[in-house]
């Protein structure tokens, strides 16, 4: 059987032509992707959540969710930790507080944070651990229970308290920096402690593209 090629030049010239383009379309859309945003389309965003995360970094590390004190007079005059037992480590988180569940906090939380960062620290928060190394333990620093949102207050020092001071952040001295593309994008800017406004101190934080929309996932503290 003889094989007849179609020899028009401007055929063959158009089908390589398409078969480029065809090859090259994956490249581009890749190309897209990784590209990093401009800072001025991110900007709103990164300072929205970097000043969200004040408060969930106190939730989480800081002087947490205010308490009846065991020790206190409402608590002795209303006896209200009366029937509770179990629970000599925590206390009743109180009326004026902003949350009241521990669901609250994970979805207040997850309007800040990446879902690989709010995993690490979950456990910690909400759960409690056990290492197999050192054979330590450590409880969760909320508990849901009885109808009742607690946290642990035992002992003079809180352990879960680690926060050095509340840090802030000058939102006009935020850059790009490298590494960034278009689904992680690292920003250098200039912080203080509140109290200590003349020692700044430059750090970087980093954001990832979840679901079409940007979340830190580093701590800000």
């Amino acid at each position: 059987m003889k094989m007849i090629l179609n020899k028009n030049p401007i055929s063959v010239k158009a089908l390589i032509l398409a078969l480029v383009l065809v090859l090259l379309l994956p490249v581009s859309l890749a190309s897209c992707a990784s590209k990093a945003p401009a800072l001025e389309e991110v900007r709103d965003r990164f300072e929205a959540i970097i000043e969200a995360s004040y408060e969930i970094n106190d939730i989480f590390f800081g002087e947490g969710l205010p308490t009846h004190d065991r020790d206190g007079d409402f608590a002795k005059e209303n006896n209200i930790y009366y029937g509770f037992f179990g629970y000599d480590a925590y206390e009743f988180v109180t009326e004026d507080s902003p949350y009241f569940y521990i669901d609250d906090i994970k979805y207040a939380a997850a309007q800040v944070y990446s879902a690989d960062y709010l995993e690490e620290i979950s456990t910690m928060a909400f759960i409690g651990y056990a290492d197999e190394n050192t054979g330590a333990v450590s409880t969760a620093r909320y508990l849901e229970a009885e109808g009742i949102l607690w946290r642990y207050s035992f002992g003079e020092e809180d352990p879960f308290n680690i926060l050095p001071g509340k840090r802030r952040y000058l939102m006009d001295t935020m850059e790009m920096v490298r590494p960034s593309n278009g689904r992680s994008v690292n920003i250098k800017i200039d912080s203080y402690l509140l109290g200590e406004e003349d020692e700044i101190l430059s750090v970087t934080l980093r954001f990832v593209l979840e679901d079409g929309e940007w979340y830190l996932d580093t701590p800000t503290y």
